[in-house]
């Protein structure tokens, strides 16, 4: 029950909630994507198009959920080798062809 509120709260609140934070900002999260822009070499006459402040939303939105989900990945992975190897269980062995029993 505690590992799916908190995926919940890191996979599905967290994201929405700076959605509509984000959203709410909107006006002066264009100028600061604007200014950011405009401090790359070759960008200082660029102007951002209103979309492009939805677009950076979602893309940090994105990246955010792709690490949380990534890191629980490799923690799970961790953990089942580390009990593995506590055990003294072998790992998996290479297949000795097509049915070796036969």
């Amino acid at each position: 029950m505690g590992i799916t509120i908190f995926l919940l709260i890191t996979l599905a609140w967290i994201p929405s909630y700076f959605t509509y934070w984000w959203a709410a900002r909107d006006a002066s999260a264009v100028k600061i994507v604007q200014d950011v822009v405009h401090k790359i070499p070759g960008f200082a006459h660029h102007t951002i198009q209103p979309y492009t402040s939805t677009r950076v939303r979602d893309a940090i939105s994105m990246g955010y959920q792709t690490t949380v989900f990534a890191a629980i990945i490799v923690a799970v992975y961790l953990y089942g080798e580390r009990k593995r190897r506590r055990l003294g269980q072998r790992g998996a062995d290479d297949v000795k062809g097509y049915l070796p029993g036969k």
